[in-house]
């Protein structure tokens, strides 16, 4: 009796602590979701899905700087991408010094590696 009176407490412990983790995430986005907000209403002209890359205004850097810019990836909604571009996202927060983890999501998307620079052995 004692033993199945412990076991049951081990496995609501383990249950709510499963449960913190999984939702651990969720509470970090929310928590970012002002920054995202900044960052998209700054930066659209960079980050739209329409058109080529822009550079960004010294307001959209100075925002990009002060947010977390892997919170404010991994927050991007798929609605939002209808609008945002999150490979611009992602290059735009390189472009501000602020790298998003290769291997993260940014909305949908994995982060790649950069693309390295042309060697200057391939130019004659």
């Amino acid at each position: 009796m004692m033993a199945t009176k412990v076991a049951i407490q081990v496995m609501v412990f383990a249950l709510v602590f499963f449960i913190m983790l999984a939702t651990h995430p969720a509470w970090g986005e929310q928590e970012c979701c002002a920054e995202k907000d900044a960052v998209i209403h700054n930066c659209m002209r960079t980050i739209t899905i329409v058109g080529g890359y822009v550079d960004p205004s010294s307001r959209c850097r100075a925002t990009v700087q002060e947010s977390d810019m892997a919170c404010v990836c991994r927050a991007i909604s798929v609605n939002e991408q209808l609008r945002i571009s999150v490979v611009k996202l992602v290059r735009l927060a390189r472009q501000c010094g602020k790298l998003v983890p290769v291997g993260s999501k940014c909305g949908t998307w994995t982060v790649q590696p950069p693309l390295s620079p042309p060697s200057q052995s391939a130019h004659p």
